[in-house]
């Protein structure tokens, strides 16, 4: 038997009581068609990157499983025949999720460089840490003053030459 991820969208038209028994009887196709369900991580709804049939938000379900090959392509079938099933995608192998730790125990990065790569650029030791700068209140700075007004000394009318205000009249050219 062969593992598998099964990543799936419910139908928004389905209500949210329904999402659960929408969930079994995935559950239950996967296992008439030979499988086993290993496990089953509903991430609720969210919206749609894109539209899919008109819809723009849905609940996202990823089940993790093993089944013969030939489940597999029976499983796809139905799930494409199944209104409340608006995509699905079926992957052939379950992808680790080792090697990295919850998203909200994750330390805040900076952007200042670390220890070793501002000792290396040079940096000040007597400098101030990203976290001891962040700390220190920042000084308001002076209210900007109203541009005074400049008078031009170019504001009286300039006469225009009367020579260039009129038409030149250029002369027809004559053929000799």
């Amino acid at each position: 038997m062969s593992e598998y991820e099964l990543l799936y969208i419910i139908s928004p038209r389905v209500p949210a009581d329904d999402v659960q028994n929408a969930i079994e009887r995935v559950s239950a196709q996967i296992v008439s068609q030979g499988g086993e369900v290993l496990s089953v991580d509903n991430w609720g709804r969210r919206r749609l990157a894109y539209p899919i049939r008109q819809f723009f938000e849905g609940t996202y379900v990823l089940t993790t499983m093993e089944m013969p090959p030939a489940g597999a392509v029976g499983l796809e079938k139905s799930l494409i025949l199944a209104e409340e099933v608006i995509r699905h995608m079926l992957i052939s192998g379950i992808i680790p999720r080792t090697g990295g730790r919850p998203r909200d125990e994750r330390e805040q990065y900076s952007d200042a460089p670390s220890a070793p790569m501002a000792l290396a650029m040079g940096a000040d030791d007597d400098a101030p840490t990203a976290s001891e700068a962040a700390a220190e209140p920042v000084a308001a700075e002076p209210e900007a003053a109203e541009p005074e007004a400049v008078e031009s000394a170019a504001t009286e009318p300039v006469e225009a030459d009367a020579a260039a205000a009129e038409p030149a009249t250029a002369e027809p050219a004559t053929a000799e």
